[in-house]
């Protein structure tokens, strides 16, 4: 049983259909308007039926007054961590700091490809990725006026970082792998696994991963940010029930549900699922 004390914070994982755009950006008022704590963007450039994620992250953060905006996850391998840290930046200025930044080794390499990013390894991936967090901290937290980095897959060489973000951008990791989890544990301030991946009784092993190299890099545990995507047609009961299971004995804290861009079903999330999960928690907790 793994509990880490976490405020509960809920979502919604935004479809970024070209053909709702304008239901979209609707449904994300109404999110923030409930109360909801996260909207998140799936990241497929090369999916010609899919919006940009970053312009349509610039404008659910333009059109919103406190929900916070990531890509879940952002394509590291096609944007690159530096434009990554500039975009992030950027918009968490603009939304007075309201910028997440989830970030994965990319799935679908054919599409990758097809927009001229060579083919990497598996192995090639999990490096670069590793090297896109140490830069965007570089670029993020060292306040300095120039920054120079020399890796295999990134090199600075006097770059000016900047602007500077108005909070600290959590670098939340789609990870799945012994080694990005590792990665995650010592490096990254966040998880972002996904129900249909992950399901709740896997969720353990990959805990513990992340606990044992938070605890070697000198980190309590309890800081990294457990994030996760559910879906399914599940009634307002069995969502509370599940979720409450899931924050005390497998440590996760927030949920961001992929539900169609309806009023209805965000207001079940704000209104129904959210206190219900977050009464039953703390009664748990205070015993």
């Amino acid at each position: 049983m793994t509990d880490y004390g976490r405020d509960l914070e809920f979502g919604w994982f935004a479809d970024p259909d070209v053909r709702s755009a304008r239901e979209t950006l609707g449904a994300a008022g109404i999110a923030d308007q409930a109360g909801l704590d996260l909207i998140g963007v799936q990241d497929h450039p090369y999916n010609s039926g899919h919006l940009d994620a970053w312009t349509l992250l610039t404008a659910i953060a333009s059109t919103t007054e406190r929900v916070r905006v990531f890509p879940d996850v952002a394509n590291v391998p096609l944007r690159g961590a530096v434009m990554l840290g500039r975009a992030a930046a950027t918009l968490d200025r603009i939304s007075d700091g309201r910028v997440e930044l989830g970030l994965g080794t990319g799935v679908f390499w054919e599409g990758i490809a097809a927009l001229g990013t060579p083919e990497r390894s598996r192995k090639e991936r999990v490096d670069a990725l590793e090297e896109a967090v140490d830069v965007l901290r570089l670029w993020f937290d060292s306040g300095r006026r120039s920054v120079s980095y020399d890796g295999d897959w990134y090199r600075l060489r006097g770059a000016h970082p900047g602007p500077p973000p108005i909070h600290r951008i959590g670098l939340w990791l789609g990870a799945l792998g012994p080694r990005m989890l590792q990665i995650l544990g010592s490096k990254a301030d966040g998880w972002l696994p996904s129900l249909a991946f992950v399901p709740p009784d896997k969720l353990a092993e990959p805990n513990a991963r992340i606990d044992d190299a938070a605890l070697a890099a000198g980190r309590d545990p309890a800081e990294i940010n457990r994030v996760y995507n559910v879906w399914g047609d599940f009634s307002t009961r069995q969502w509370v029930d599940l979720l409450t299971t899931t924050t005390l004995e497998h440590g996760m804290n927030a949920y961001v549900f992929g539900v169609p861009p309806l009023e209805s079903e965000l207001r079940r999330i704000s209104d129904e699922i959210a206190p219900a999960v977050r009464e039953a928690v703390a009664a748990e907790r205070a015993r």
